[in-house]
């Protein structure tokens, strides 16, 4: 199954759930692509949140860099992003097609 999986809610809580969800269809192999809107990115960017670590594993779990909207972050990913989280970011790609995803989920 793919799917794609919003984070959107600016709750560590809320953030965690869809980022454990995401984690653990990987394991199962399911095709899982994040997407981490601009409230949440305040959560990765703090070393000691829950989701920072789970960021910085996506890679263990086979899954592909989590996109981030370009309107906002296209400077930060460069000089604020702390290296351990960068290569597991990357920005939205200009074209995304709904229709490829059987599953979208929103946290």
């Amino acid at each position: 199954m793919k799917l794609l999986i919003q984070l959107r809610t600016p709750t560590e809580m809320a953030s965690y759930e869809g980022c454990a969800l995401a984690l653990t269809l990987a394991t199962f192999g399911h095709h899982v692509q994040l997407y981490i809107d601009a409230p949440v990115f305040g959560l990765i960017m703090q070393p000691k949140s829950r989701l920072h670590g789970m960021i910085q594993s996506l890679e263990l779990y086979d899954m592909p860099a989590a996109w981030l909207p370009d309107d906002v972050f296209s400077g930060w990913l460069t000089g604020m992003v702390p290296t351990d989280l960068a290569a597991q970011l990357t920005l939205v790609p200009e074209v995304v097609h709904s229709q490829d995803f059987e599953q979208l989920l929103t946290f």
